[in-house]
């Protein structure tokens, strides 16, 4: 049994919230006092204000026997739970995420209920030494740490797990940067100095069996004397693993094998796609953003996606006619060829005559097949954020199609199918053929999760976008309002969402984050 040399600090009862942590953080904290959660904020403590300002993580050891009061606590102050990527998933560890309403900002709770550390994408050893850490909690800036000479024990621990062959290769040649980053340096020269030698050998005695004591030390010293020390420092790491081998997760080759494979598949000329970020154990969602003419949503969309892809896996989508593909490019060249050419036999020969109206089908159908090949665009882009939902992100769709709600002309000007309002669909079989097949491709596009309304008024609108033809604007204005209607008298009442887009962007930003943190 581990015999703790440091007494236990009473928790305080209440703390007020500090004035450096984000009010949501603060508040936080608060609770878990209030509550008499034993936590600490186990590593990391020299950056601990920044954590508390949501610019890093805040990593906390909580007693397994309080976890439920912990999520319980979580729960209140709406901080959501999150998957943390493939790859990083551990045992005992949780990953939560919470929101700050006054900065906007999304803060992340890194759990530990036992400690699992060691070497990155392994985490190979579970250390019994929780009850060493919380027991020895005191109060900084209203969180809870560990005394000094515990988190400098753990962190000798962990750097020398981390220690890598390459990095013993860099240090004995004295190339490019040290094999010790130089954040563990700062961290070691940081802890070093609120306590002594002497205390540190004295916690290690009550830790015998767990803790390597002579190992601990003479890493140390190596640090404090030559921190780039490579031969010593390679040493050293198999001493410790020797010495922690009865706290392995799995054996050392396999727990090397799991290593170089993931960093085999982490490798940038393998990967066909950006690596996976944390998600949300509800499954992913798809999100939509519509409004007229001076909304803001497309800046809103793409700000939105930075927002949430700073923590979470998150793609975007644009469902627009701005990014045509090749054919879709090539078709709307042909119909500019075919028009030009009708005017000039016009010009020359009359609108009446057989070469005149046989150009002009032409002309109306590259014009229709444009249009076709564009909702194919679309389409296409929509299946594939469809598919990267199914697999657990988050999405966000600019310019979302909403013909599922309604088939009228009017609705159609909010990107919907485009043939029937050029007025050429009647023109004869094809381009009647392709508007019923343009609709029935639009028709294929499902309602979001969430629908997000931008409401803005043709005034706001025209002040935004002088360039506009104000009727075409109060016609989209309108048919916002209507559509977003229809949407809430029918199945869908639940993920429609008014946002008020006359309000100063700034508003309307705060009040899109904190109404999409809320669906979530």
């Amino acid at each position: 049994m581990i015999m703790v040399q440091i007494p236990a600090l009473e928790i305080q009862a209440a703390s007020p919230p500090d004035s450096t942590s984000l009010q949501a953080v603060a508040h936080l904290f608060q609770a878990l006092h209030q509550r008499g959660i034993r936590y600490c904020h186990w590593k990391s403590t020299l950056r601990l204000e920044q954590a508390l300002q949501g610019r890093t993580d805040l990593d906390l050891l909580v007693d397994r026997r309080h976890s439920q009061a912990f999520r319980q606590v979580l729960c209140e102050h709406n901080v959501k739970p999150a998957l943390a990527a493939p790859g990083r998933r551990y045992p005992a560890v949780e990953d939560h995420l919470g929101f700050d309403p006054p900065s906007g900002r999304l803060f992340h709770l890194h759990v530990h209920y036992q400690l699992v550390l060691g070497e990155q994408f392994v985490k190979n050893y579970r250390l019994p030494l929780e009850a060493c850490l919380l027991d020895s909690a005191r109060l900084r800036l209203g969180v809870n740490i560990p005394a000094p000479e515990w988190e400098l024990i753990v962190l000798a621990l962990r750097a020398l797990l981390k220690y890598r062959d390459r990095d013993a290769i860099k240090d004995l040649l004295s190339i490019r940067s040290p094999g010790l980053p130089a954040y563990i340096l700062s961290e070691i020269e940081y802890l070093s100095s609120q306590t002594s030698r002497e205390r540190i050998a004295r916690m290690l005695a009550g830790a015998a069996g767990v803790a390597p004591r002579g190992v601990v030390l003479e890493f140390l010293d190596t640090v404090a004397a030559a921190p780039r020390a490579g031969y010593k420092l390679y040493r050293l790491r198999k001493r410790a693993r020797r010495a922690l081998r009865p706290y392995q997760r799995r054996p050392r080759w396999r727990a090397a094998l799991l290593y170089f494979r993931e960093m085999w598949q982490r490798r940038s000329f393998l990967q066909l796609s950006p690596a996976r970020k944390m998600t949300l154990p509800i499954g992913g969602a798809v999100l939509a953003l519509v409004g007229a003419d001076g909304a803001g949503k497309t800046t809103l969309a793409q700000m939105l996606v930075k927002w949430l892809a700073g923590k979470l896996d998150v793609h975007f989508y644009y469902l627009g006619s701005k990014q045509p593909s090749r054919r879709s490019q090539l078709s709307y060249l042909a119909f500019r060829m075919a028009r030009r050419s009708h005017r000039a036999l016009c010009g020359a020969l009359g609108d009446a005559n057989v070469f005149s109206r046989w150009i002009g089908g032409l002309r109306d159908s590259f014009l229709c097949l444009h249009h076709l090949f564009i909702g194919q665009d679309r389409y296409r882009r929509y299946l594939a954020g469809r598919k990267k939902a199914a697999a657990g992100s988050l999405v966000i769709y600019d310019r979302y199609p909403l013909e599922f709600i309604s088939t009228q002309r009017e609705y159609r000007l909010l990107d919907g199918p485009q043939i029937y309002l050029t007025g050429v669909a009647g023109n004869g079989a094809i381009p009647g053929a392709l508007a019923r097949a343009e609709q029935n491709l639009y028709l294929k596009i499902r309602p979001p999760d969430f629908l997000f309304v931008l409401n803005v008024s043709p005034e706001v609108s025209m002040q935004r976008k002088p360039d506009h033809q104000r009727p075409v604007v109060e016609a989209k204005s309108r048919a916002v309002g209507d559509l977003a209607s229809k949407a809430e008298r029918g199945a869908r009442k639940s993920g429609v969402i008014h946002l008020n887009a006359d309000l100063p962007f700034e508003e309307v930003w705060s009040q899109l984050k904190t109404r999409v943190w809320e669906v979530l």
